[in-house]
């Protein structure tokens, strides 16, 4: 066989190639679009869409924080692949308009991009109004697959709409990330905390706890500053955080969730020694795990 010949037997092959690359389009069916709510409580709320073959798609706010829009895949995509995220006009529709909402970058794990909130409150907006959001990722032709997209159905969205915004807005003023872990001061060799602190010191947390039921360990930790011997410390920085331990005990804190510690004066906040600084470390701190 010449040269020649082997040349155009690549050329047609590369021009078979070509033309049997196709774009990969996952889009729930209209007869099977769901959009459903799958947490919804005093702390989260997340509505999720399901995308066959694909994975899911879900809207979700946490309290005292804004709206997030995650992809979620079983598939593999490589991290840091350039994504579009898009708007259209569903097929059914007369007239097709399609514009760009952003660009996004794959995370490469099981959430595969994590939309920002202008761009998420953006897709719920076009979704409600009955447009398809979407993201377009571009693929080697390695695999006669040119490009994949992924969709999100308007269909049903917003039957559950209301839920999900009746839910935002039952949230719980606090976020467990600026309210999972909370302190009170002593007086010098007292192990009883100061009046000023223990009717508002832990007020928060105790209300945060009754809204999220993910906790599901306290833990305490006693302390004392470096006034009199090592020996007396830890038994005082015990008797503190025992007494916090009683506190949250009778505010109806689940006894079996809480863990008592206590250091004496070996882990103080500060070096100083000025009464500012004694008083610092004569502490029981809180701290709230999921």
């Amino acid at each position: 066989m010449s040269f020649r010949v082997i040349l155009i037997i690549i050329a047609m092959f590369s021009a078979l190639t070509e033309s049997l690359a196709v774009q990969q389009r996952y889009l729930a069916p209209m007869e099977d679009s769901r959009w459903e709510m799958t947490v919804s409580n005093g702390v989260q709320c997340e509505m999720e869409h399901v995308i066959p073959y694909f994975g899911k798609a879900i809207f979700s706010q946490e309290a005292e924080r804004k709206l997030r829009l995650k992809l979620v895949t079983q598939q593999r995509f490589k991290p840091g692949i350039d994504v579009e995220f898009f708007s259209e006009s569903p097929i059914w529709k007369t007239t097709s308009t399609a514009f760009s909402i952003g660009n996004l970058i794959t995370g490469g794990g099981e959430i595969l991009i994590d939309v920002p909130t202008v761009a998420a409150e953006y897709a719920f907006l076009e979704l409600h109004d009955g447009y398809q959001a979407g993201f377009y990722f571009p693929v080697s032709q390695d695999d006669l697959i040119d490009s994949v997209l992924v969709s999100m159905s308007t269909v049903r969205f917003r039957s559950v709409q209301p839920l999900f915004e009746q839910c935002v807005g039952g949230l719980y003023p606090k976020n467990f990330e600026d309210i999972r872990s909370a302190g009170i001061h002593f007086d010098h060799d007292d192990e009883f905390p100061r009046i000023e602190e223990e009717d508002s010191a832990f007020l928060s947390l105790f209300n945060y706890l009754k809204v999220d039921n993910k906790i599901n360990e306290i833990v305490i930790s006693g302390h004392a500053d470096f006034s009199g011997s090592e020996c007396y410390n830890d038994t005082l920085s015990s008797r503190r955080a025992w007494y916090v331990y009683d506190m949250l005990v009778s505010n109806g804190i689940d006894p079996s969730k809480i863990r008592v510690n206590y250091f004496g004066e070996s882990q103080p906040v500060t070096q100083g020694k000025s009464e500012a600084d004694l008083l610092a470390n004569r502490r029981v701190t809180v701290k709230l795990y999921r």
